[in-house]
């Protein structure tokens, strides 16, 4: 049952045990297929390889990570983020003295088996890119720093969106009927409704909800948690835009309107429960 792949883990956990210096905090097994995020902190180099079936996503929460890639060294610190497309050579190494820690995701999954294809490239460099601290990938309109998308579904061929984002206010009750969610918390402290329990999420920690169960999410600090949100497959960020543009008529006294809502989210496979 999708209810039974609901993960919640605190820091310094993960789903196999693996060398010290990695954890897994969803796989391949938990997202049937969809993406695997796996939390790094130390001084590993991994050097120059190829990922044939998967693109990998790399969001650094702490050091300054090098990345090799088309005969350049891109030097990425705290809240900068890129893109390493598959099919293409890169290499990771740590440019400071303090260990690296950072967030690599790949989609679809498999990271956590360490897949790795030396063979002659065949990717598409023009997709690599790398965002600064603030940045966010260009949309169909301007959004708040609030919802800054660090990866779209047209990133990634439609498997996987990725935002970083403050929840703050209460998100309903609701239910997405093909898309995983993934939420890593960065700083504060999330509350998360998953079916018929409750749990606190604070920093570091991460939460796994599968599709097709209700949740809900709300602020449990102030100030409110700023997290990073996956969505697979990809398309989160254009009901974002979308709720941005009606947010007149889905909103009342500073609260989302479930009914109202749910004429938006039909389009994105999205059903809010109406009291």
């Amino acid at each position: 049952m999708s209810k039974d792949r609901f993960i919640l883990l605190g820091p310094g956990e993960s789903r196999l045990p693996l060398p010290p210096w990695t954890m897994l905090k969803a796989g391949a097994a938990d997202t049937e297929g969809r993406f695997t995020l796996m939390e790094d902190r130390g001084h590993n180099d991994i050097p120059s390889h190829v990922h044939g079936a998967f693109d990998e996503f790399v969001y650094v929460l702490d050091g300054e990570l090098g990345i090799d890639f088309d005969g350049r060294t891109h030097r990425l610190t705290a809240g900068m983020c890129a893109l390493l497309p598959r099919g293409v050579t890169h290499a990771l190494r740590t440019l400071s003295e303090a260990p690296v820690h950072a967030l690599r995701l790949s989609t679809p999954g498999g990271l956590e088996g360490d897949v790795q294809d030396v063979a002659e490239e065949n990717g598409d460099k023009d997709r690599f890119y790398v965002l600064g601290r603030g940045q966010a990938r260009p949309g169909r309109i301007k959004v708040p720093p609030a919802f800054a998308a660090k990866a779209r579904a047209t990133d990634t061929g439609g498997t996987l969106s990725l935002l970083e984002m403050v929840v703050a206010q209460d998100i309903p009750r609701h239910v997405h009927h093909k898309a995983d969610e993934g939420i890593y918390v960065l700083d504060g402290e999330l509350v998360v409704e998953f079916d018929d329990g409750t749990d606190k999420a604070g920093k570091g920690r991460f939460v796994l909800l599968p599709h097709g169960v209700p949740h809900a999410l709300r602020p449990g600090s102030t100030p409110p948690p700023r997290v990073i949100q996956i969505s697979s497959p990809g398309g989160w960020e254009c009901f974002v835009e979308d709720l941005i543009e009606a947010r007149p008529y889905v909103s009342a006294g500073g609260r989302l309107d479930p009914a109202k809502l749910n004429s938006i989210a039909a389009k994105y496979d999205i059903t809010y429960e109406v009291p």
